[in-house]
């Protein structure tokens, strides 16, 4: 198991409507983190920051283990993420840095476990009991389901099987939300009087909150309805869990992602390269925190001697009036959603709420806590710095989408700059530097820039939808 030595990096997809898509990435990152197993721990997304494009700039490690937080291989696994992080096989070598891309989660034989734990918690959590589960009780492994991927139900029918033969339950099935068999029929795929439902999702989203509930006649919202485990109906009980995704055992399935990834490449024993030079970033930091007197600032944030951070509003409120923040996990509950509760997907978006104060300690607590508030932006500052951010034009980014975005090749300029006009120059702080829109760079004393090399996804998005009209993600 690497240690000290090497970084994780945990990779989501991530939502720009979803305030709980990206939740259990981080909580599993927080909590590997803890650990101490890694040197660092870190999260990108296809759809939030820090995006995928930003991923391994976010470490100076040499070794860097990445582990898609997946259900399942398919498009993600094997085209967008090698796409944006520049990976040519299992073990990519990039100068004298290493890059181990590890299986999905979801593809780890210890998730029977994980299912096999959310079925007991949810049945243990409520008010009654299964007594003979393995005469009385079916459990349904509910995925999505496609035509696009078979590989996305192929494991739920894979881990339905292997829970059969078990013989922990009566029955164990595979059900889909839009492929046969439908979860909608569920009162006639089995005959067994007590059932369990198991959500084969990564994160509590629309599917496993709304979606599947209505589809089975449940309840319309089973997080804001007060929906009560076990649902009765014709004398048959329904216990409905969380999706497996959140439990917190997934991450003891990513540290056994990687090991499995080790045992399979024993060339690239730990330890086999030399470790990474000091970090640039925290040296960059420092200097920056030495060379500027305080408050320093970044973004709408503020920070005081004693690595104390709050918004710049707040400068001159007193500390009682502040709501103290104690964790880094805290830190990410409050800023992810603005004044109005609505959901932040862009961190660079002028609307971090106001009211906290968070004392980080110590230069690597800032250094954490600065890239969960603005992903990246050290790395970029430093990148920048040294001459060596690369600024991605707009064509080079349109022409890198596949699928459903590869018809934002066709914005011409003028479409482009009214784009950024509506979304980029009101809703966020950072200042581009990729062409044609990009814009002079103004340093000023005491502040970390916020710096945009590339045109993010969100405006990928707005350039799809320009083109194409707006759809759920």
């Amino acid at each position: 198991m690497p240690v000290h030595d090497a970084a994780l990096l945990l990779l989501g997809h991530g939502s720009t409507l979803n305030a709980d898509s990206s939740a259990p990435t981080h909580q599993h990152a927080e909590e590997i983190r803890r650990r101490g197993i890694f040197a660092e721990v870190h999260v990108a997304f296809w759809k939030e920051e820090p995006n995928l494009r930003q991923a391994l700039r976010l470490t100076a490690q040499r070794q860097v283990y990445v582990v898609p937080n997946f259900i399942s291989s398919g498009y993600f696994t094997e085209q967008i993420i090698p796409r944006e992080l520049g990976l040519d096989g299992p073990v990519t070598r990039r100068g004298d840095r290493e890059i181990y891309y590890c299986e999905p989660v979801g593809l780890h034989p210890l998730m029977t476990e994980a299912l096999l734990r959310r079925a007991r918690e949810v049945v243990f959590a409520s008010a009654e009991t299964i007594r003979e589960p393995a005469k009385t009780a079916c459990l349904f492994i509910c995925g999505h389901g496609t035509s696009l991927n078979d590989n996305s139900t192929q494991i739920i029918h894979e881990q339905a099987a292997t829970i059969r033969t078990l013989g922990l339950f009566a029955d164990c099935q595979a059900v889909l939300m839009e492929q046969s068999p439908l979860v909608k029929d569920w009162r006639t795929l089995t005959a067994c009087p007590d059932v369990i439902v198991t959500p084969f999702f990564i994160a509590d989203g629309l599917h496993s909150f709304e979606d599947i509930p209505v589809l089975m006649g449940l309840t319309p919202n089973v997080k804001e309805r007060n929906f009560t485990n076990p649902h009765r109906e014709n004398g048959r009980r329904l216990w409905y869990a969380a999706a497996i995704g959140t439990d917190s055992f997934l991450a003891d399935v990513i540290l056994a992602q990687v090991r499995q990834f080790e045992e399979e490449h024993p060339e690239i024993e730990n330890g086999a390269t030399p470790p990474a030079p000091a970090n640039a970033i925290d040296n960059e930091l420092a200097r920056f925190l030495e060379q500027n007197p305080p408050p320093w600032k970044i973004g709408e944030l503020l920070i005081r001697p004693g690595f104390e951070l709050r918004h710049r509003d707040d400068c001159n409120i007193d500390l009682v009036k502040l709501q103290r923040v104690s964790s880094i996990a805290g830190l990410r509950e409050w800023i992810r959603l603005d004044c109005h509760g609505k959901f932040r997907p862009l961190r660079a978006a002028p609307n971090l709420r106001r009211g906290w104060i968070y004392p980080a300690g110590d230069l690597a607590a800032l250094h954490l806590a600065l890239d969960y508030l603005y992903p990246a932006a050290l790395a970029n500052g430093t990148l920048a710095r040294q001459a060596q951010l690369e600024a991605t034009p707009w064509r080079e980014t349109a022409e890198r989408q596949t699928g459903r975005f590869r018809i934002v090749r066709e914005i011409d300029d003028a479409a482009l700059h009214a784009l950024v006009a509506q979304h980029c120059q009101p809703g966020c702080l950072k200042r581009r530097l990729w062409p044609p829109a990009a814009q002079p760079v103004r340093e000023s004393p005491g502040e970390i820039p916020l710096l945009c090399p590339e045109a993010c996804n969100f405006l990928v998005a707005k350039a799809r939808e320009k083109l194409n009209g707006a759809d759920e993600e």
